[in-house]
């Protein structure tokens, strides 16, 4: 309720007509532009206080409360409004209710009340105040139909982002996403990918424009990469792809995108750019540092070439992927939110949950933010060298019986006897595969991951085998389809010196964890 004593608008004053007019005009104009229901029935209030009202009272109804994210409003809810939904004038003429009526729905009810001994309202009173509330009806039921399909984004946003963290040996993460705060849900995305051998895919991505149809392109992008991703491709190479989608997708205008793999046998961190912010590289004992970030537009430009970096990180190294909105601010200098964020990155806690706080809290973030904001923390650590077994194969095929062997001996020692025989015969193959039609250097590795025993052979020829499915008469093409029948996962990715065909083992299929 707000109250007042100020002079009244009377229907014998001069100029009454304009005074009312401007009144209407007033409320108007501070009901525009709102998109919260305290806000709009705020204004409706102390607008007519004390200029036609000593004090006015707006309810709204249980269901309109309850249809958005608005934090209350200036009065308690209410279940109906009158009886037939027509104005109420009490005995005494100095109450006036009217119901706010918006699209055939009633929405609330707005009370108007002069104190004894004032003018009670006539007839253009009761008008004008039918006139506020009618205006304040529609002001109130945009809010709430922006609320629903706020809402219905902000719900189809997060139900395409990650559920859950995958299991990722040596790797820790925690993510933050907050819808924004006074717009419409944007396009933020990011996802962990696991690949193959260990490797893992850090993504984080935002499709430029506002609502369900940002988004709907968000959760295509998302789609894409985790699709192209199965095929294992270098960064530049998956955002080259990605890039072509993207000009097919109706929803997409522009994005931005990193895609970022770990590598926790070389320790290497290789990574491409799409008009992204930069990363943000905490290492121990050293400065927090932005990756310099190689060319490349955002997606959906085309016919702009990627370009992909690569740096050495050492154990407990942390990388940080965010969006825009957790470093742009109205009126402030892009590089001041990056130094800013960099402060607030290496000057947080240890723990990655708590950093992420940290980081929106030293950011002004915690609470919302214009923009959406979405962070992605990863820590790394390779694999120790006991888990890791590598040869090389010197185009002798008697090596294969040395290469068995070498197997063998790595899985006892790994407590892993019951998956002995099933391994010789998938090093075998791969093996003969290599030595058959591949080019030196070949080297095989076994690695021990949490979850799998990861087999891979690497050679410097560049044609992936092509899987075939042989018939009873021939005399060979039966070494993949061998692979393909024991291995959980098998597949061949493209590196800079070659190819990489590879397959995994779950080491629960020996009943050991």
């Amino acid at each position: 309720m707000v109250s007042g004593g100020g002079p009244l608008l009377e229907p014998g004053e001069q100029g009454a007509a304009q005074a009312r007019l401007g009144l209407v005009l007033d409320v108007t104009a501070r009901m525009a532009g709102s998109l919260d229901l305290r806000a709009v029935a705020q204004a409706l209030a102390e607008t007519v206080v004390p200029a036609f009202a000593d004090s006015a009272t707006v309810e709204l109804v249980e269901d309109v409360l309850g249809s958005g994210g608005a934090a209350g409003v200036i009065a308690s809810p209410m279940v109906r409004v009158g009886s037939a939904g027509m104005p109420d004038v009490d005995a005494d003429g100095d109450l006036h209710v009217v119901p706010l009526i918006a699209r055939g729905r009633v929405l609330g009810r707005a009370s108007f009340a002069r104190r004894r001994g004032t003018p009670s309202y006539g007839a253009a009173d009761r008008a004008l105040a039918d006139e506020l509330a009618a205006r304040a009806a529609i002001a109130l039921d945009n809010v709430r139909l922006y609320d629903g399909a706020r809402s219905t984004a902000v719900e189809l946003q997060r139900s395409l982002l990650p559920a859950s963290q995958p299991g990722i040996t040596g790797v820790e993460m925690a993510h933050r996403y907050l819808p924004g705060r006074e717009t419409e849900v944007g396009g933020d995305w990011f996802d962990v990918l696991p690949l193959s051998c260990g490797r893992v895919a850090f993504v984080i991505g935002d499709v430029m424009g506002r609502g369900l149809r940002a988004a709907a392109a968000m959760g295509q992008l998302r789609t894409a990469v985790r699709t192209l991703a199965v095929l294992d491709l270098m960064p530049d190479e998956l955002l080259s792809q990605l890039d072509h989608l993207a000009m097919g997708i109706a929803q997409v205008q522009l994005a931005t995108c990193v895609y970022a793999v770990f590598d926790p046998v070389t320790r290497e961190l290789c990574f491409a750019t799409a008009g992204h912010p930069p990363p943000l590289l905490g290492v121990p004992d050293e400065v927090e540092r932005f990756l310099p970030t190689p060319s490349g537009a955002p997606l959906g430009v085309g016919g702009v070439p990627f370009e992909a970096a690569a740096e050495q990180v050492i154990d407990g190294s942390r990388l940080l992927l965010y969006t825009d909105g957790l470093i742009e601010s109205r009126g402030v200098d892009l590089d001041v939110g990056l130094d800013a964020l960099s402060a607030a990155f290496g000057g947080g806690p240890a723990g990655l949950e708590p950093l992420c706080d940290h980081v929106l809290e030293v950011l002004g973030r915690s609470e919302g933010h214009d923009d959406d904001v979405a962070m992605l923390v990863a820590e790394v650590r390779g694999l120790e060298p006991g888990r890791i077994v590598a040869w090389q194969l010197h185009g002798v095929e008697t090596e294969i019986a040395a290469s068995r062997v070498r197997v063998r001996a790595a899985l006892l020692r790994w407590g892993l006897p019951l998956m002995v025989e099933t391994s010789e015969l998938l090093v075998s193959e791969l093996a003969t595969n290599a030595l058959r039609y591949g080019k030196a250097p070949i080297e095989l590795q076994v690695l021990l991951l949490d979850d799998v025993v990861a087999f891979s052979v690497a050679d410097a020829d560049a044609p992936l085998p092509r899987f075939r499915h042989s018939s009873h008469d021939d005399e060979g093409g039966r070494g993949l389809q061998l692979v393909a029948t024991l291995a959980s996962r098998w597949g061949a990715r493209s590196t800079s010196t070659g190819k990489v065909v590879w397959c995994e083992l779950p080491r629960t299929r020996a009943g050991v964890r």
